[in-house]
């Protein structure tokens, strides 16, 4: 393999990162309580969207006005309190291989860029495909730039950013969790499958595909 691709929410790390942001920037008062209002839907887009739907919202109006370095800074507290303790370390072995042996790796998760950062650092990684919210003067839009990389859009992103690098899909891992990734794991050469959900697991015992308990 010449890349190997990583999700992050209950692949690199136990948790669902955005939840753990969400919750200490409610803590913190970072957001408002508006932000109960809009949960119930963002859950629903996310759970009930398949493969090839758009299942992230593109409004996130209970960040507008946030400073980018409050939020920044929000992330660093986030990694180091709850990230960081939940990190799967199996998984992460099998990063620390691959960079041994010269290949590459990177990050592709639907989660906020600006929440994978502290984890992207210390895990030593460069490359980054997130889900990016907008600034404008400093402060959050409220708005997602460009695609949510997520199912479908985290395909096209990552498709996109091998062939601006002259790198084959085949030549590519790729490691999830969820069946939100199908379309992502069934467009590289070696996708696996990493303590699946019970959809994912059915079509990876189908495909073939490798299955990693951890």
């Amino acid at each position: 393999m010449r890349l190997h691709i990583f999700d992050v929410d209950f692949t690199l790390v136990r948790r669902s990162t955005v939840r753990e942001y969400l919750a200490r920037a409610l803590l913190e008062g970072t957001v408002g309580l508006s932000l109960f209002w809009h949960l119930p839907a963002l859950f629903v887009r996310y759970r009930l969207a398949g493969p090839g739907q758009e299942g992230s919202s593109r409004a996130y109006p209970f960040l507008r006005g946030v400073a980018q370095s409050e939020l920044e800074g929000l992330a660093e507290k986030v990694f180091n309190a709850r990230i960081l303790p939940r990190i799967d370390e199996a998984v992460v072995a099998r990063l620390v291989q691959a960079s041994r042996e010269g290949e590459g790796v990177m990050i592709a998760s639907s989660s906020f860029g600006i929440i994978l950062a502290p984890l992207a650092r210390h895990l030593g990684i460069t490359e980054v495909v997130a889900t990016e919210l907008g600034f404008e003067a400093g402060l959050a839009t409220g708005r997602v730039l460009g695609e949510a990389a997520f199912s479908e859009g985290k395909r096209s992103r990552i498709l996109a950013y091998l062939k601006a690098r002259g790198i084959e899909p085949a030549d590519c891992a790729f490691y999830s969790d969820s069946w939100h990734d199908l379309p992502l794991l069934r467009a590289v050469g070696k996708p696996v499958a990493v303590n699946p959900d019970r959809i994912l697991r059915k079509e990876a015992l189908k495909a073939g595909w490798e299955i990693l308990r951890t």
